[in-house]
C-alpha cells in the first residue's frame, strides 16, 4: 500500500492506495468519531462491495447504505434529495460521515449532499477503479 499526504497545511489529508484498503475503513474512520455513517455508492459497484463496506463502517458507527442508479443521467436532484433523506432518516448531524464508494457519479452526489446537509459534514472517497481515482481527483 502506498501513502501520499496532500499538503494544505491545516488541511492537509492522506491518500491511501492499495489492495485491502476497504478492510481498512474502521481504522481510517474511529479516529474521527463519526456519531453516524453513510455510505453512498452505485448498483454495480454496491453489489460488489456494498455489503463489504457496509459491515465495516457498521464496526464504528451506526451506518446506512444508498445506492444511486449507474450513470451520469442520474445525476440530478431527485437523486441528492434521496442521500438528503437517508441521511435525515439516519439521524446523521454534524459528526457524521459520507463515504463514496465508488467513483463520477457517486462521488459528486454524495459530495455534493455532504457539502450541503448541515451546512457540511465530513466526507471519505473511496474510488474502486483508476478511473474513479482520477475522477476523485487522487
Amino acid at each position: 500500500m502506498s501513502l501520499l499526504t496532500v499538503g494544505l497545511g491545516e488541511r492537509a489529508y492522506p491518500i491511501e492506495i492499495g489492495a485491502g484498503v476497504l478492510a481498512r475503513l474502521p481504522e481510517v474512520l474511529a479516529p474521527a468519531r463519526p456519531t453516524r455513517i453513510l455510505v453512498v455508492t452505485n448498483a454495480t459497484v454496491g453489489g460488489l462491495y456494498g455489503a463489504t463496506a457496509q459491515a465495516a463502517c457498521a464496526t464504528v458507527a451506526p451506518c446506512s447504505l444508498v445506492a444511486l442508479p449507474d450513470g451520469e443521467q442520474h445525476k440530478d436532484w431527485p437523486g441528492v434529495a434521496t442521500l438528503l433523506e437517508a441521511l435525515v432518516s439516519l439521524g446523521a448531524d454534524r459528526r457524521s460521515v459520507v463515504v463514496a464508494l465508488g467513483g463520477g457519479v457517486v462521488g459528486d452526489m454524495a459530495g455534493f449532499a455532504a457539502a450541503i446537509y448541515m451546512r457540511g459534514i465530513r466526507f471519505v472517497q473511496v474510488p474502486t477503479t483508476l478511473l474513479a481515482q482520477v475522477d476523485s481527483s487522487v
